[in-house]
């Protein structure tokens, strides 16, 4: 590959990072653990661009730094690679199920094939395995290379087999099309390791990452930033749409935190912000796939389902507090999770959207009444 062909390659990817750090700036100084790991490999990434080009333009130049630059840039790429794709892995699973504990419980044993290539990476700096750099300053790949290429497509088959999971226990994720990700990425391992010199793989990361960032901007439209669920303009804009189609029975639940005020006086507002996380993980993990979760307003949820009836969503009601006693004796919290729920169908004879989420509150408070009237 010419010189100049690696530099617009690597240019390409560079400048789609930069552009990408700059567009997310806001979304990113929120400090979620999982933007956080978006922004690593995004940085790691966009590096990787500038070594990458480095590392072709040091190869065959004589002299000892020339040859320092070879090898520590061809290392540094051989490094970031298995960084990358298990830090992509673990990336979606906290975007998908925003669990610290399941975290710790998978990605001890996940991180391993990642790790042990890093290692190997490093000690090829002394001990050629992966690739070396002969007297003349030239880089030649070694067979075990390709091991580092196989990972990758284990892990990405990994982060497949995550997400299907995910959808096929709690739904379809809307605004995370993994394909976007995985293709670009797919086509340029694939083409590098089978067109020896060719520079593809960090500017296909940098197209992967921009394409799914992309994607995922429509969440600051309808996603409401601290739970993930969808919000109150998502909320009106499907319950319009169902109320439009032939004979629509709709109903939904409303779902409020007791003693939220007591959570954050006695813990603060920044745990209390982790009791309404809390919260929407119970209500995703419970609710079967055709309904829509919604942050109404502060501590109260609403969960919007069509084409239901009574008995459902009285079993709906059932396997949110089956969810809900299953977190509170599992999960470590400084505090109980207790919620009140209360539920309506929509008549159309008689209702109106107001009138409907009157008598659903309604319903709420009447078990919120009782429990603190017991309490």
């Amino acid at each position: 590959m010419n010189i100049v062909a690696a530099l617009l390659s690597d240019y390409v990817g560079f400048m789609l990072l930069v552009a990408l750090l700059i567009s997310s700036r806001i979304r990113r100084s929120h400090g979620k653990l999982e933007l956080k790991v978006f922004s690593i490999i995004t940085i790691l990434t966009m590096i990787a661009c500038v070594v990458d080009f480095f590392s072709f333009f040091s190869d065959g130049r004589d002299g000892f730094w020339w040859k320092t630059v070879n090898l520590i840039g061809n290392t540094y790429c051989f490094v970031v690679n298995p960084i990358f794709i298990s830090a992509w892995c673990l990336y979606e699973d906290l975007k998908l199920y925003n669990s610290m504990a399941r975290v710790k419980r998978i990605y001890s044993i996940a991180f391993i094939p990642a790790i042990i290539l890093v290692v190997i990476a490093l000690i090829n700096m002394f001990f050629p395995v992966i690739f070396y750099i002969d007297d003349m300053n030239v880089y030649h790949r070694l067979p075990f290379s390709y091991v580092f290429y196989v990972i990758d497509l284990c892990y990405l088959i990994y982060s497949n087999a995550v997400l299907k999971n995910y959808e096929k226990q709690y739904g379809k994720m809307k605004f995370f099309p993994l394909y976007l990700m995985a293709t670009p990425v797919v086509l340029g391992c694939a083409l590098q390791m089978v067109f020896y010199g060719v520079s593809l793989i960090w500017v296909s990361l940098a197209v992967g990452l921009t394409s799914i960032y992309m994607s995922l901007q429509n969440e600051f439209s309808y996603i409401d930033i601290l739970t993930n669920l969808y919000n109150r303009a998502y909320l009106d804009y499907k319950m319009e749409a169902m109320l439009k189609e032939k004979n629509p029975k709709v109903g939904a639940i409303m779902i409020d935190v007791d003693y939220f005020k007591s959570i954050n006086d006695t813990y603060g507002h920044s745990t209390g912000d982790e009791a309404l996380i809390d919260v929407a993980r119970v209500i995703i993990f419970s609710k079967p796939d055709k309904a829509i979760a919604t942050r109404f307003a502060g501590d109260e949820f609403i969960l919007l389902v069509n084409n239901t009836n009574d008995d459902e969503m009285r079993k709906i009601i059932e396997s949110i507090r089956g969810e809900l006693k299953y977190f509170n004796e599992t999960e470590n919290r400084p505090y109980k999770l207790s919620l009140s729920l209360g539920y309506t169908l929509f008549d159309l004879d008689k209702d109106t959207t107001d009138t409907f989420f009157k008598r659903m509150d309604d319903n709420m408070y009447v078990e919120k009444a009782q429990k603190h009237g017991a309490r």
